[in-house]
């Protein structure tokens, strides 16, 4: 049904989703949850780019795609610790 790929971007929605959900626990702040959601979902990301890529890593589209997520990444982190 699902291929490779769409399960892995399945499982980075997925975590991103379930941190947002585990803020709904009094303890957890929501950019706690999202900024734990998002650093698991690196994990697949990374699996997805440079482990099993479906394209060379030394494809242009591979480093401008890393560079947004990092980029995106650093805004949760910064947001988070301020």
């Amino acid at each position: 049904m699902f291929g490779y790929y769409e399960r892995l971007l399945v499982a980075m929605a997925g975590s991103i989703l379930l941190g947002v959900a585990a803020s709904f626990h009094p303890v957890v702040e929501l950019y706690q949850g999202a900024g734990t959601g998002a650093l698991v979902a690196t994990v697949f990301l990374y699996e997805a780019l440079f482990r099993n890529p479906p394209l060379p890593p030394t494809d242009p589209r591979v480093a401008a795609g890393t560079a947004v997520w990092h980029g995106c990444l650093a805004i949760v982190v910064l947001v988070a610790l301020l």
